[in-house]
């Protein structure tokens, strides 16, 4: 995953969340790794150097 993308992805889609930028990034290797939301702690699975940041539904 780029640093550019990186910098444009926020959670604060989440219920509840009023600020999830940035996200963190909680591996060095960012081709597999997480992404976490600083406010609720959400994980975003990156697998192959894609996030995955799509929301549950009780999440929306």
């Amino acid at each position: 995953m780029l640093l550019l993308t990186h910098n444009m992805l926020t959670s604060n889609c989440i219920k509840g969340v009023s600020n999830g930028y940035p996200l963190i990034i909680k591996q060095v290797e960012v081709v597999e790794g997480d992404l976490e939301c600083p406010e609720s702690g959400r994980k975003f699975p990156i697998s192959s150097g894609i996030p995955n940041m799509l929301l549950k539904e009780d999440e929306i």
